[in-house]
């Protein structure tokens, strides 16, 4: 019987995991910039940290830093389409993968752990209500 109701919400997501693409733009990631003899770190956004301090008085190699992507950097998804059953582009046939599911006042919703990974978090109504899931 559970198997039977899972069935939908597995089938759900596979298409939810068809129609998800990247949507990060922007340079590939943080850099180190030498500017009038001071060194920053630069994310992804542009925001800028000054390591010169750390640099000059430890002597530490700025290219060495490990660091972050910066904020802002990972894209939520924002109120994904959810097809079901019988829903023209629902998938005929099921691909096993792991989902984390949600269900709320009898809503469920099924979210592929492969995009979640990517994203990290969906931002997604359920009837009047708000929700983040997150991974």
């Amino acid at each position: 019987m559970l198997r039977q109701k899972m069935k939908p919400i597995v089938l759900l997501a596979w298409i939810f995991l068809l129609s998800c693409t990247d949507s990060s733009t922007g340079p590939a990631g943080p850099t180190v910039e030498s500017r009038d003899g001071k060194f920053f770190i630069v994310d992804r956004t542009g925001k800028s940290w000054d390591v010169t301090h750390a640099k000059e008085k430890y002597n530490m190699d700025p290219f060495a830093f490990q660091f972050g992507l910066g904020p802002f950097a990972i894209t939520p998804l924002l109120n994904p389409e959810m097809l079901a059953p019988g829903d023209p582009g629902y998938p005929e046939v099921p691909s096993p993968f792991m989902v984390l599911g949600v269900s709320l006042a009898n809503d469920p919703r099924a979210y592929p752990i492969r995009v979640l990974s990517w994203h990290e978090i969906a931002d997604e109504v359920f009837g009047e209500t708000h929700v983040a899931v997150a991974y």
